[in-house]
């Protein structure tokens, strides 16, 4: 797997590039982001063709803020409470007196995951753009994107893991562009990866630190990956970090 989050050019990052592409830079930072383009063809065609790849996944797969759909107003239900009739609140209070001892931490845990951290895949093959989902098998040569979604939001590591135990750092690592973050919602993360014709499967894992002043440093989350991937069974169910969620992400592919 080749990744173009990986700095290309000299001086100019790709984390940067992105952010030029995405109107987030100040008036200075896009200046030398252009002046490094009229000096350097090869930058210049690098940016005509991630402005198209990204045209083409806006008008394939366009993504509405989450947050407004999470913060939305909700009816209030205490005035419906207060016509119950005597019996029904008596209920109430048994229900309240032997809910805690049957809802167990373990139970309430599971509930919270469910709706937590999740990656998809996008991927653009020629002029088609599609999410790579159940049944779906890549070839050398897809590019694809990583979308990511969590309520909290939080510091993210994404990294690449072959069948054979390799761990490649993609995101959210010095050698990558630094560090990377994402607020509460849905984000499709920048740069994108093109798939080799290596024979092996890989996966690709995310892991998100709620909290990014107590999160653990890149070293540590490789070193994590690197211990997980020993495991014989691809991919791997590695325990989380302490203070972090992953999640794992297989990406079949077409071997010879």
């Amino acid at each position: 797997m080749n990744s173009t989050s990986i700095p290309r050019f000299p001086g100019v990052p790709d984390l940067l590039l992105e952010r030029y592409l995405c109107d987030e830079l100040s008036q200075e930072e896009a200046r030398h982001v252009e002046e490094a383009a009229r000096v350097s063809p090869a930058l210049a065609a690098h940016l005509r063709e991630r402005q198209a790849e990204k045209a083409a996944f806006s008008v394939a797969r366009p993504f509405g803020p989450v947050r407004a759909r999470l913060e939305a107003s909700r009816p209030s239900r205490w005035r419906g409470l207060w016509r119950w009739s005597p019996s029904l609140l008596v209920l109430g209070v048994v229900l309240a007196a032997v809910l805690p001892r049957l809802v167990t931490p373990e139970a309430v845990e599971k509930v919270r995951v469910r709706g937590g951290l999740t990656a998809r895949v996008l991927v653009k093959r020629g002029d088609a753009v599609f999410e790579q989902g159940p049944g779906v098998v890549l070839r050398p040569g897809d590019r694809v994107r990583v979308e990511v979604e969590d309520v909290n939001g939080g510091a993210l590591y994404v990294l690449a893991l072959s069948e054979h135990g390799r761990v490649t750092p993609l995101q959210g690592f010095e050698a990558t562009g630094g560090a990377l973050s994402m607020g509460p919602g849905r984000w499709v993360l920048p740069g994108s990866l093109e798939l080799d014709a290596a024979p092996e499967q890989e996966a690709l894992v995310v892991v998100l630190a709620s909290d990014p002043r107590s999160a653990p440093s890149p070293e540590a989350v490789q070193r994590w990956l690197e211990h997980a991937a020993r495991e014989t069974a691809f991919p791997p169910s590695p325990t989380p970090l302490p203070g972090t969620r992953h999640t794992v992400h297989v990406l079949p592919k077409e071997l010879p």
